[in-house]
């Protein structure tokens, strides 16, 4: 899968982004070998095997970045980050090994404030001494 994200650059900026993006996906599976190392030397089920199977089984699909477990971990949880349109053959797998899968996608406006939020505010005040160009 990384040698397709390779194959598919066009121009230096598109291979800085790939590295970047294989960069990260290396590191994060680091990071799940050593939660797991930590997890069995405490006698603590951070990344349970079962959770590790499905892991493993999403890291290895079309678009995903990486996929892990949240926070403290345990058999509550799972999260995968995904780029492109694979967020339905992920859905769709996990749906089928029991797991019920809560889709989030990133807006088109970017970053927005909600006008509910209190720290519009302050943030409001702060955000009109900035010139956005």
């Amino acid at each position: 899968m990384l040698v397709q994200w390779m194959d598919q650059v066009f121009n230096q900026c598109q291979e800085e982004i790939a590295k970047s993006l294989i960069g990260t996906r290396d590191a994060f599976l680091d990071i799940r070998i050593l939660m797991q190392h930590m997890g069995k030397s405490a006698g603590v089920p951070i990344e349970p095997e079962s959770q590790t199977r499905l892991l493993d089984a999403t890291m290895n699909m079309d678009g995903v970045l990486l996929s892990g477990v949240p926070g403290a971990g345990g058999f509550d949880a799972v999260f995968a980050i995904i780029l492109g349109e694979a967020t339905g053959s992920v859905a769709k797998a996990w749906s089928s090994a029991g797991v019920l899968p809560l889709l989030v996608k990133e807006d088109s406006r970017g970053v927005s404030l909600e006008a509910g939020d209190p720290r519009t505010r302050e943030l409001s005040s702060a955000m009109s001494a900035v010139e956005m160009n």
